[in-house]
């Protein structure tokens, strides 16, 4: 049984993970890389691909709040195809969504927050 579940487990994360290291133009930040980016002035868009609600509850500073379903609608929002992209959700499954979307448009300076909003919670209560 537990030989199964690795299994299982092995085939999830690569399939799940793969797509974001297949491309070398997507990155992982930290939430404290995030903290130090956003105090230097950082010259991207911080991209929160959550529900408008979700947003509204809370959010990293300075985010725009783009739903992943409504992105190739709002692509104005985010600039030129070379603009950094730091992007995140709840948990990471719309984030990648939307990564994929945007490095599909062209988009080549993509970040993806690593732990994504959960993470980002539970550093800011540290």
């Amino acid at each position: 049984m537990k030989l199964i579940q690795r299994v299982m487990l092995s085939i999830y994360l690569s399939v799940s993970v793969w797509p974001v290291f297949a491309n070398d133009n997507l990155s992982y930040v930290t939430p404290v890389s995030v903290e130090q980016l956003v105090a230097e002035g950082f010259n991207g868009v911080i991209l929160d691909v959550r529900t408008v609600e979700e947003f509204s509850e809370s959010h990293v500073p300075d985010a725009v709040n783009v739903p992943h379903d409504l992105l190739s609608s709002h692509l104005a929002t985010l600039g030129r195809t070379d603009t950094p992209l730091l992007v995140y959700c709840r948990s990471g499954r719309r984030a990648q969504i939307a990564m994929e979307q945007l490095h599909a448009l062209g988009y080549t300076r993509l970040y993806h927050l690593s732990g994504d909003m959960q993470a980002w919670q539970a550093h800011q209560q540290q």
